[in-house]
């Protein structure tokens, strides 16, 4: 197991675990995050421990799992991760709304690519996953229609 590895398993163990302070600790003072929740990158550990701590406040029995791990070299690689919890907690919004419980189980699969400085530190993660599939599975927007619409001839 690389470095970029043992990384990846210690910050899924730390979420699972809901420890934040060991979490925060994986990345650098000056980490960026890119979310596609986010209109712009979380910026800095503080940014990242708070996304955190909104995603535990509203899913408490949030669980983060590693599907397939991808080495580039011991500071570069990718996961693919499922998450799974219950929306039983209020959950703030990028726009700093909050969405009151919707006790609604959420399953999201998705990707990370991750960069690692000199002293194992996370310095870029890319994470990639469907929003508009979560906010389905939340009830906040619709889902699809069950027949494709067509235009009339």
């Amino acid at each position: 197991m690389g470095k970029y590895q043992e990384i990846s398993r210690k910050a899924a163990d730390s979420f699972n675990k809901h420890d934040l302070d060991a979490l925060a600790k994986l990345y650098a003072e000056d980490a960026v995050a890119y979310d596609p929740m986010y209109p712009e990158p979380l910026r800095g550990r503080a940014a990242i421990r708070k996304d955190a701590a909104t995603f535990f406040r509203g899913f408490p029995d949030i669980r983060y799992e590693i599907i397939t791990t991808l080495e580039k070299d011991d500071r570069n690689g990718a996961d693919e991760i499922q998450m799974t919890g219950t929306h039983t907690g209020p959950l703030e919004t990028p726009t700093g709304q909050e969405l009151p419980p919707t006790n609604r189980r959420v399953e999201l699969k998705g990707g990370a690519f991750t960069r690692l400085n000199d002293r194992g530190e996370i310095v870029e993660e890319r994470r990639y996953y469907d929003v508009a599939s979560v906010l389905r599975q939340l009830g906040v927007v619709p889902e699809p229609a069950e027949e494709p619409v067509t235009a009339k001839r």
